[in-house]
């Protein structure tokens, strides 16, 4: 059974990024392995500050993916919902899960968080979706519907 586990700053577990970790499967690349280790250390750091909030996708104590989100004006001065990360467990990455809907773990996350946005945007203001992903991910972004923003080489947005 699929379970979503919210972490925020009210959490008071100890070594989050710890107890994480130890449910995962990281890339093989070990250069890889170590940035994806690192984001998700940076990322629990960030939880602790209130400055993101974590959802865990379990199924039994195995973690399928993560994502972390915030709320952001500073692209453009538009009130955005930010990704701050998104993980895929190594085992699930390019397969439908059943668990899932017979969906991709990726693209499963994603409309978790246009889900998300949505509630957001019904209670405050809030225009997009924004993330900064590596160049190698942008084709994955805009194939769901996010699009490069016109002054920025870094920034997608998808419009809410």
């Amino acid at each position: 059974m699929l379970e979503i586990v919210k972490y925020d700053s009210s959490y008071l577990g100890y070594n989050l990024d710890l107890q994480i970790v130890k449910k995962l499967s990281f890339s093989p690349n070990i250069e890889e392995k170590t940035r994806e280790r690192i984001f998700i250390k940076d990322i629990c750091k960030k939880v602790k500050k209130s400055k993101t909030v974590l959802y865990t996708f379990k199924n039994d104590t195995i973690i399928i993916g993560l994502v972390a989100i915030s709320v952001t004006s500073s692209i453009n001065e538009q009130p955005s919902m930010q990704i701050d990360y998104i993980f895929i467990n190594s085992d699930y990455r390019g397969k439908n899960l059943d668990i899932l809907g017979n969906t991709k773990p990726f693209r499963y996350l994603i409309e978790f968080v246009i889900n998300v946005a949505k509630r957001l945007q019904s209670e405050v203001g809030l225009r997009y979706i924004v993330l900064s992903p590596d160049d190698d991910l942008k084709e994955k972004y805009n194939n769901l519907g996010f699009q490069e923003l016109a002054k920025s080489i870094e920034w997608m947005y998808l419009k809410i």
